[in-house]
């Protein structure tokens, strides 16, 4: 030992050594750095020992027979690192005097009590670590002379009040409080800690989330998860506006107040999972940095609105909640999304517009709603790589469903109800892949996917109906597009049920045993649809086989001896599209043993003799073959010549078609299509040209007279009234004279009385519902003054004067009189009403006014019922106009 003195030990460690007391001889005049003792039986650490040593700055105890940490450590007075675990520590009692101590770690013991003095002999003390023990309470005096402590943790006691002990920490930064029992924070939240930047109370019994104190406004991450909160006070968190991160997920809270959150809150993540809120409206109206937002499992419903202003979140979680829909522009201000989580919710329905705008989002969880469409709304996301609608219950999709998702390299629709997938993958150029299990498809196409494909992607396709047959070759191909993994297996056609689909070859799914005639070649056929091509060609047949095969969409029965279709056909092949009986001895070709959706028919160098026009009349077909056919060609056949004009495209060998050999001349051995109605039906001709010229002028002279009628309706029916024709015929009514009139009435005064007129007639008239004309307001200047009242008296019903002294005085007056007394002798309809306002004697009226006024009744301004009479006089029958009928003002 003599030899080691004064050997520096940067480490020095004791490890299943039988050490009770730590030797003095051998610590004696040694530089040490770090002393380690370990799953040692130390009782005891003497003053002596330890001051032996030189330079001692690190002890780590740990596994050793100690009950407390040995007093004899005061010794150690450059001291600056205790790190004391898994012993038997209960009771720290006494001070241990360490002034340049920095750091004690005494976790994982046993300790029950910490005296009020223990750490007043550590003035330096900055890291203290006590968690994971079975402390009860803190002397509120413990930290006073501490004050340079920059971490605490205290967590995993059985500490139930915080009495102010960290009131004044100035320099604290970090406090763990995780899994105590605490219940009230009240204390703590309005201690003033400047410093503090991490404060973690997660796993405890907090019910109620107090105001936070200004003077911890330095607080940046706030964890209050796992706790029994249900209420969180209005504007908790409005004093820390530098905090970034909140977690307040796992607690009973149902609402969250919208001053909750400071103005211009820096706020960037916000953990408020597994609560009971219902809606989230205006919460986060104040968090504009949020760039992680967790929602999940709470009870949510509507999601409307609820974003607004977030243009910095990234992640959104609303992963088992209970919205129900999802309407266009939800997300419409978070253009920054890069995932969103709607998982476990009861989603039906969403917009087709729901994700517009979100650019860069590159995942979208939908998994376990129950959704029957996307919508194609995900033709919105351009930069989408992660889709997942496994547990839904989506039917189909629309056509190009992915089509403009070039990024997308993973697509999970598992246990659905998708029948068909028919051009939906085709833009997922990038697709790596694809699990489409547990659906009902029956059929997968390589159009179903893009024609290059960056990768060859893998394909889940198991627990599917399939039907195993050449639309499925492209999958068992050795260069096929794609790779499928797991075992699919065939559902159909029966003699494949249960086969693994990878296990057959391409000849094997383009055979069709079940049904085919002995004498015919039976093959599936690719194509849009299944179907099976039948070739029972040159094969002598005589009459049509007994059964062919489920599902045939093609027979060819060319080259045999038929003499007759019968019903085998509609009852053996309901589903035939194409049928060819060319060169056969069909004399005859009845059309109701035809399939209904026979489109191609090829009957060609048969033994017919009439044109199937019935046919063309009654199916749609899309093509017909009928030449090398001795057809009679006579006037029954015109019809079917114009049809075929009508129709170009469907007869495909229209040029080929001959009449057979015959007496006529006229279509004997001749190209069908170059017949008219003059060789066809020679007799007919004559006749029907008479008939058709008969028809064609009786109609020139209706539809001359129709024109002539509507071009002078009103002239003519004008003329007609005006010589009385009407009043026996009872064409035409006053009413439809006067039709086009756009006033009710013209106002015929002298311009003194303007005034007046304007004051007691004409705001009555109006007032009544009756539109009035006079050309101090309805007619522009410019024009010559007997050209205005000459209009005015044509488009007015009646033309009423007011008969005044200076009314007789003028001459234009008169006029417009003698004008109007002209237009009602033209039309035979008395057009003028005439009111005397003052006394005119009758020497000073122009002498046609004088006849008029003695001759006719008129209206004396003043007299009993003079607004009754005069809105009588101007009604008309029938008038659709809405009149005021009240009784007049008393005043007038």
């Amino acid at each position: 030992m003599a030899a080691l003195e004064g050997i520096f030990f940067k480490t020095l460690t004791f490890l299943n050594v039988s050490l009770t007391e730590l030797p003095v001889k051998f610590l004696k005049n040694r530089t040490i750095h770090e002393l380690d003792i370990f799953n040692c039986p130390l009782r005891d650490i003497s003053e002596t020992a330890i001051g032996s040593a030189n330079k001692v700055s690190s002890i780590h105890l740990k596994r050793t027979m100690l009950n407390s940490l040995p007093s004899g450590l005061s010794s150690a007075k450059g001291l600056l690192c205790i790190i004391a675990t898994l012993n038997a520590f209960k009771v720290l009692h006494g001070s241990l005097l360490l002034p340049e101590l920095r750091k004690l770690d005494l976790r994982y013991n046993g300790i029950e009590e910490v005296s009020e003095t223990y750490l007043m002999g550590m003035p330096k003390l900055e890291h203290l670590l006590l968690s994971q023990n079975k402390i009860h309470h803190l002397s509120a005096v413990l930290f006073e002379k501490t004050r340079n402590l920059r971490e605490v943790h205290i967590g995993k006691n059985r500490i139930t009040q915080l009495n102010g002990i960290f009131d004044g920490m100035h320099s604290l930064q970090t406090l763990f409080l995780r899994g105590d029992m605490i219940m009230d924070i009240r204390k703590l939240v309005s201690s003033r800690m400047p410093e503090l930047k991490y404060l973690n109370l997660e796993e405890n019994s907090i019910d109620v989330v107090p105001v936070f104190a200004s003077s911890n406004r330095n607080v940046k991450v706030l964890v209050l998860s796992r706790n029994r909160i249900t209420n969180v006070d209005p504007g908790a968190f409005k004093a820390l506006d530098r905090m970034i991160r909140v977690d307040l997920h796992r607690n009973n809270i149902s609402y969250l107040d919208e001053t909750l959150f400071a103005t211009g809150s820096r706020l960037e993540t916000i953990n408020l999972a597994q609560n009971m809120l219902h809606s989230v409206i205006g919460t986060f109206k104040n968090t504009r940095l949020l760039r992680k937002l967790n929602l999940s499992s709470n009870r949510i419903t509507s999601i409307t609105d609820c974003f607004s202003g977030l243009r910095s979140l990234m992640e959104l979680s609303l992963r088992d909640n209970l919205i129900s829909h999802v309407v266009d522009y939800t997300f419409k201000e978070n253009t920054g999304l890069l995932e969103i989580d709607l998982s476990r919710n009861n989603i039906q329905w969403v917009g087709r517009d729901a994700f517009k705008g979100l650019v860069t989002l590159l995942k979208l969880l939908l998994q376990r709603n129950q959704f029957l469409s996307l919508n194609a709304s995900l033709r919105n996301l351009p930069s989408l790589q992660h889709f997942d609608a496994t547990l839904n219950s989506i039917e189909n999709f629309q056509n190009g469903e992915f089509g403009k998702n070039g990024y997308l390299n993973s697509i999970l629709l598992s246990w659905n109800n998708i029948s068909s997938v028919e051009g939906a993958f085709t833009g997922a150029v990038r697709l790596r892949t694809l699990k489409i299990s547990g659906n009902r498809i029956v059929l997968l196409r390589r159009s179903d996917f893009p024609p290059h494909m960056v990768v060859t992607p893998n394909i889940v396709l198991h627990n599917n109906p399939l039907m195993c047959d050449c639309n499925l070759a492209w999958l068992v191909r050795r260069d096929s597009a794609v790779r499928l993994v797991w075992t699919a297996r065939c559902e159909q056609p029966p003699w494949r049920k249960g086969n693994a689909l990878l296990k057959l070859s391409e000849k094997d799914l383009a055979t069709q045993p079940q049904d085919c005639p002995a004498v015919c070649r039976c093959e599936c056929r690719q194509g849009h649809a299944r179907g099976i091509v039948v070739n029972c060609s040159s094969k002598a047949l005589t009459k049509l086989p007994n059964v062919l095969p489920e599902g045939t969409t093609e027979l060819d029965l060319s080259d045999n001896h038929l003499e007759q279709l019968d019903h085998t056909l509609r009852r053996s092949v309901p589903q035939l599209q194409v049928l060819s009986v060319k060169n056969n001895w069909l004399s005859s070709l009845n059309i109701s043993v035809l399939p209904d959706m026979v489109e191609t028919l090829d009957v060609r160098a048969n033994r017919l003799t009439k044109l199937p026009h019935a046919l063309v009349e009654e199916r749609n077909l899309t093509s017909l073959w009928l030449s090398g056919n001795p057809y009679d060609c006579d006037c029954a056949d015109y019809p079917f010549r114009q049809w075929i004009e009508g129709n170009p495209r469907v007869v495909r060998d229209a040029g080929g078609i001959t009449c057979a050999e015959s007496p006529n001349t006229l279509v004997s051995r001749k190209d069908f299509a170059g017949l008219g109605q003059k060789q066809l039906c020679p007799a007919a001709f004559p006749e029907y040209a008479k008939y058709l010229l008969y028809v064609m002028g009786v109609l020139l002279v209706f539809l001359t007279s129709s024109a002539a009628y509507f071009n002078f309706e009103r002239q003519l029916k004008a003329w007609l009234h005006a010589r009385g024709v009407c009043g026996w015929l009872q064409c035409v009514a006053e009413e439809e004279v006067d039709a086009e009139k756009l006033f009710d009435v013209f106002l015929s005064f002298s311009n003194k009385d303007a005034r007046w007129v304007d004051e007691q007639l004409l705001s009555r008239l109006e007032g009544f519902g009756f539109s009035c004309c006079t050309y101090e307001r309805n007619f522009k200047g410019g024009f010559l003054l007997q050209d205005i009242i000459r209009d005015a008296v044509a488009c007015s019903r009646w033309s009423l004067l007011v008969i005044t002294q200076n009314f007789v005085a003028s001459e234009w007056c008169r006029w417009e009189f003698r004008l109007a007394h002209q237009r009602a002798l033209q039309d035979n309809i008395n057009r003028l009403l005439v009111v005397l306002v003052d006394d005119v004697a009758s020497g000073a009226l122009d002498e046609d006014l004088r006849l008029y006024v003695q001759a006719a009744n008129h209206l004396r301004w003043g007299e009993p019922n003079f607004w009754e009479r005069l809105r009588r006089s101007l009604l008309k029958k029938d008038a659709k106009r809405k009149l005021i009928i009240e009784q007049p003002n008393s005043s007038i």
